[in-house]
Order: C-alpha cells, then structure tokens, then sequence
C-alpha cells in the first residue's frame, strides 16, 4: 500500500483534455456538422415535395369537398380550408422525418450494441488481466475474468475496491519507482510485479499500464500477465543447469581418483613386497616384530584390494552383460568404505543363502547400483543422532510361476523419509543432500540400470525409523548359482 509521499503527482484535468488537436473530437465535430447539414436538407427536401404533392394533386379536391359542404361563411371555409392545409404539410413532414430518423437511430444502435459486444467480449477473453481504475482515488471501475481469477476474486468483489489494497509489491529487479507509475498509468514496458491473491499467495506478474481520457474524467489501464510458471521453469532450469555442473565436476573427480589410484598402486605394492621380504628373512625376530610385520602386509593388502574396487568401480568400459555373483559384487561395493562405516559406529550384516541365483548384467553398473545404496545407507545413519545404527543386507531367490529371481533388501536404521520425500526419491536431480554434494542422480540412474536388465526396485520407509529398499532381478536360470 502506498503512502502519500508514494503517490505520483497527478497532472490537472484540464491539461490532459485542453489540448490545441484532439484527433478524435475534431472527428465527432465534423461528423455532427454533416448529419446537422443533411437532415436540414433532407427537411426542406421533403417539405418541397409534400407542398408541391399538395398543390398539384390533393388541394383542389380537397378545398371542392370542403366547399361542397359549407355555404354558410366564406370566412370560415377559407379558415377551415387553411388549417386542414397546415395540419397536412406539417404532420407529412414530421411523419417522414421521425420514421428515418428513428431509422437511423435504430440502425446505430445496432451498430453501437454489436461494437460493444464485440469488445466486451475481446476484454472478458483477453490472455492478459486487465482492469480500468480511475486515476484520482485508483478505484476499480472494470475488470476482466482474467484479471479476478489471478487474483482469487470475484468480479463484483473487485469492483470498487482501491487497487492499492490488494498487496502489490516489488519483484526482484524491479524498484519502487517502477511500481508507483505502474499503478499511476506510466509503464510503458513490462516490468516483473508481484501481486497478492485472495488466498495469500504472493503472484509474479509482468505489468503494463497506461493512461486514456474521457470528457469526464481521466482512466487507468492497467495489464498484468502470470508469469509464475516462466519463473519456475527458470528455476527449474538454473537448478538443472548447477546439477550438471556438479555431475561434470564428479565425474573429473571420478577420473582424478582413478588417476591417483594407479599412482598409490605402484609405491603400495612396494611396501607389500619389502615388509614380505623383512619377514621372509631369517633373521630372528621377537613377536611383537613380526607381529608390526604381519600387520603391514594386512593392511597394504586391504589398501590394495580397495585400491582395485576403485579402478573396477571408475573404469569406463562399454557395458558387457555376463553372469554376475551378486555376493561378490556387494563384497567389493562394500570394500570402497573401508572402515568408515566401522569408524562412525555403524554395524554391518551381510545375510544372503548359501547358493545364491546368478543374475545377467553388467557387473560394474551393478556395482554402481550396490555402492549407491550403500552410500545412501551410510548418510542416514550418520545422520542419526542416537540408537543403534545398522546396515543390513539380506538376499533370497524368489520363484513367481515360471519365473526365478534374486531379491536383494537394503536395510537401514537410520532417519527415514516422509511420504513426500518417498514419492519423488527415483526422480532426477531430486536429493536431500543438496549441503554435502548430492547430486540427485544417483538413484534415478541405479533404477534405470535395474529396469534395463528386467528388474525392479521398490522403497519403504517411516521417518525417524528405518528406510528398506528391495531390489528385484531375473535369475540365469535354476540350476545356475554361485556358493556364498
């Protein structure tokens, strides 16, 4: 709402409408001089020709009946036959005259009835809202159902209602003084506005007004245009612009890493073989050296084989489909955290069957899926602030009919999810772990890899609970699996 201070100054009346050349009064006046001009014609027209039917055709019958019938007077037969002339002329003139005027008049009419309907209905369906508003008070004179609708209201609520109190306000990159001519008739070019609708929602709107004057009194235009959808398919945009930026930069660190896994390998190898050849000697050592030496062997070789799951897990090979052991593929997924799962207190249980079915796939995008739900896992109990944290992953082989499946679960005891959170968790770029680098890809892209080769993956979770994923794959076949 504006103060007094806000308010543009208003220009007098009589500046606005006191102009030297006014096009369209010039207009009018010439248009009403010629149809003053022809209807004085038209009269002396028609007088002419009703005295001249009167002289040449009806006078002397006329007169030779009156005289047929009064003797008595000659002053009064003259009187009578004078009056009866009169009467005729005028009452021919005037019955002529009214009839093509009223003519005229209903034909304009006609005219003005369908200009106005035709207008009032390009104003009712027009894409923009617009309204009429005056300009001294900015009342609202007029509105179209574009106009109440973006704002909630009905028309006759709108009506003469002062336009400054339906919650106008300032958009990003628009100013004050933007709104103030706005409102005052002088936006000349969209400026982004926002408004207040009937249920308190605020409204992006692209405005546009100017100013038109009457012989009574000057008017407001005001054009507004919802804009919000534009802005939220920007936003939308930027958003999935900053996630491939984020992907990009993944994906080098993905190449880096692999990088400097090859570069670790070689100097880790040498500390494999030198602690191996240091314990191999037959120099006699005390327990608690060879004990140093057993356990540098042991961790350079648990190095190793995490070193190995990390340039299995970066390789770009073009993907090849052979039988795959999912015991295996969930081993070297869960080698990639080492002991942070340990370090943050989290319990680990791998429970699948003795023979477990072989599966048809690619074993690194079958990886990837196993690390991201992994991965997922571990983020949600981190997050758990107190309980038991556990990590549990169970298999089973599952036979429907004719057909045989390995079924995975995925287990977590960790924050759960809402409804809202559950039913876009499989969209992409959609993630809850926008502050620590997600990037919203990783499930999208792991229920794509699962659909691809047959399969499916379903989710339930209770906030504040647990979170379990089930994933569904085609087996090879019956007889076809692999000893845990």
């Amino acid at each position: 709402m504006f103060t007094d201070a806000q308010k543009a100054p208003q220009r007098p009346y009589t500046t606005l409408c006191s102009t030297s050349s006014n096009p369209t009064r010039d207009m009018k006046k010439s248009s009403n001089l010629s149809l003053n001009l022809f209807f004085v014609a038209f009269t002396v027209l028609v007088t002419t020709i009703v005295i001249f039917t009167w002289e040449q055709v009806l006078r002397t019958p006329v007169f030779n009946w009156i005289d047929a019938h009064y003797f008595s007077n000659a002053a009064e037969r003259w009187n009578l036959e004078q009056r009866i002339e009169h009467y005729f002329i005028s009452t021919m003139v005037d019955v002529v005259v009214v009839t093509i005027l009223l003519r005229l008049f209903n034909r304009q009419q006609r005219r003005l009835s369908a200009s106005e309907e035709r207008y009032r209905s390009l104003f009712e369906h027009a894409v923009a809202g617009i309204a009429v508003l005056t300009a001294s008070d900015h009342k609202l004179l007029e509105v179209n159902n574009k106009f109440g609708a973006m704002l909630g209201y009905q028309r006759q609520q709108l009506i003469g209602k002062d336009i400054r109190e339906l919650g106008w306000g300032i958009s990003e990159g628009s100013t004050p003084e933007e709104l103030v001519k706005a409102l005052n008739g002088s936006l000349a070019e969209k400026r982004e506005l926002t408004i207040q609708t009937a249920a308190g929602v605020r409204l992006a709107v692209a405005a546009t007004s100017n100013t038109i004057s009457t012989e009574k009194e000057r008017l407001i235009i005001l054009f507004i245009h919802d804009i919000s959808r534009r802005k939220q398919l920007e936003a939308e945009k930027n958003e999935m612009q900053w996630q491939l930026f984020q992907s990009s930069k993944l994906a080098s660190i993905g190449e880096l890493s692999a990088g400097v896994a090859h570069e670790i390998n070689n100097p880790l190898n040498g500390i494999i073989n030198f602690a191996q050849l240091l314990k191999d000697d037959e120099v006699a050592r005390t327990e608690t050296q060879r004990m140093m030496l057993d356990r540098i062997i042991g961790e350079g070789e648990r190095i190793a084989e995490i070193v190995r799951s990390l340039l299995t897990f970066a390789r770009q090979d073009a993907p090849k489909s052979t039988h795959v052991n999912l015991a295996e593929t969930i081993a070297s997924s869960l080698a990639l955290f080492g002991h942070q799962l340990v370090k943050d207190g989290i319990t680990v249980s791998v429970e699948l069957p003795v023979k477990m079915p072989l599966v048809w796939a690619d074993s690194s995008r079958l990886r990837q899926v196993m690390v991201n739900m992994i991965s997922n896992a571990h983020h949600a109990l981190k997050a758990k602030s107190s309980g038991k944290k556990v990590l549990r992953i169970t298999g089973r082989a599952v036979v429907e009919g004719d057909e045989r499946k390995a079924c995975l679960e995925f287990y977590d005891s960790g924050t759960g999810m809402d409804r809202k959170i559950i039913d876009k968790v499989f969209d992409p770029f959609f993630t809850t772990k926008r502050l620590d680098g997600g990037t919203g890809l990783g499930l999208s892209l792991s229920f794509g890899i699962i659909r691809a080769y047959g399969g499916n993956i379903t989710v339930e979770s209770e906030k504040g609970s647990y979170t379990r994923f089930r994933m569904e794959l085609p087996a090879v076949g019956s007889d076809e699996t692999v000893d845990v």
